[in-house]
């Protein structure tokens, strides 16, 4: 997505775009698809933003969540943010720790639940296991 895709979904949502923010939503930008954490984009931009704190990347990744450009997701105790925000599964590496997004039909798994009467509003599927490249490197549980 192009920057102008972040900036004006904040914008649509109230909320003022600031340098800090410009610097977040480019390195979101730059590394989409992709899966992080507010730690790690912290680290990434501190440099170019020396006064930006953990916090304020953490309330801008929300922001962005708000906004319908991220999701997140909880992994081993961390919030992951993503900006894949289509119905789908992530699967989990248990030896790399590396995250990937698979493609999920959405109403051939709602089709297969039986779901007593209860209306889902919102899914998540987190499959765990050992990677392509972990098992070419010989990793196999």
């Amino acid at each position: 997505m192009e920057r102008d895709y972040y900036v004006d979904s904040l914008r649509k949502s109230s909320f003022k775009i600031t340098p800090q923010r410009l610097t977040v939503i480019d390195y979101v930008r730059d590394h989409s698809p992709g899966h992080f954490t507010a730690e790690k984009i912290f680290n990434a931009i501190r440099e170019e933003e020396p006064t930006i704190t953990l916090a304020t990347v953490y309330n801008i990744l929300k922001a962005l969540q708000s906004a319908g450009t991220l999701k997140s997701l909880e992994l081993n105790g961390t919030t992951w943010f993503e900006t894949n925000t289509k119905f789908h599964a992530n699967f989990l590496c248990t030896v790399c720790g590396n995250i990937y997004d698979m493609d999920m039909d959405e109403d051939s798994l709602f089709r297969s639940i039986d779901v007593d009467g209860n209306l889902i509003e919102q899914a998540s599927l987190i499959l765990k296991g050992v990677c392509r490249e972990c098992r070419r490197n010989g990793y196999d549980h």
